[in-house]
């Protein structure tokens, strides 16, 4: 067991999602903690992220990236990165080419220790989905969506952005899938805290619905079933 915070979406630049990061970085019960950014699902460009490191740093955080398309890094300097993080924090963007490059660098089995460990793992769009046993995204070829197999540490599909516009297109597509999927719009996070589910909500709201496999993927409110999932 171990905690994993999923964020749906929202803005940094206006501090919409200000509310979850403290929660966030209240997760780790320490001052001062040290954030990893991982910004693999953006192919390593931090070039806009400013507000993510802003954030953290008014915080009291230290704030480093970990960009793992860097071809010099060694598995042992990339799970000595993770490992002496209190918090992981994953960005959004591509989500197989984030997985792609986890698996290609070691960097998956290395998360999986820092879950076992106790890092904290959380993450925005893509850096939500790759914690779960799959993720809805649009990444194919063409832009369009597929499901892309991820970490499986929570044994869930999981879709962000669940609002606009055509990630909505989830409720239909995980039909007949093997997983129960958990959907996330913007302004909305969940926290898996050592075996508890619980919902967040940015300044600005959103809401978390829960897509039971075992009632043909009905879609209910994910506050109705979360000690139960």
């Amino acid at each position: 067991m171990g905690i994993i915070m999923g964020i749906g979406g929202g803005r940094y630049c206006d501090n919409e999602v200000q509310p979850i990061f403290e929660h966030l970085v209240s997760l780790a019960k320490k001052k001062n903690p040290s954030v990893l950014f991982v910004p693999t699902a953006g192919f390593d460009d931090i070039n806009g992220d400013e507000h993510i490191f802003r954030l953290f740093i008014d915080m009291g955080c230290s704030v480093s990236a970990l960009k793992l398309t860097d071809k010099t890094l060694t598995y042992e300097e990339i799970e000595d990165r993770i490992l002496s993080s209190d918090i992981v924090y994953a960005g959004g963007g591509h989500l197989k080419f984030l997985m792609d490059t986890w698996k290609a660098t070691g960097a998956d089995k290395a998360f999986r220790k820092a879950y076992e460990k106790g890092v904290i793992l959380s993450g925005y769009s893509s850096g939500s989905m790759c914690w779960f046993a799959e993720g809805y995204d649009d990444c194919a070829e063409d832009r369009s969506f597929m499901f892309v197999d991820c970490l499986g540490l929570l044994p869930y599909s999981n879709c962000p952005h669940f609002e606009g516009g055509n990630w909505p297109s989830y409720a239909d597509a995980i039909k007949g899938r093997r997983y129960s999927g958990i959907a996330l719009e913007n302004g909305a996070a969940m926290v898996y805290d050592n075996g508890r589910f619980y919902t967040l909500q940015g300044n600005d709201g959103g809401e978390v619905c829960f897509l039971d496999a075992s009632d043909g993927h009905k879609k209910i409110p994910f506050d109705t079933v979360k000690d139960n999932i």
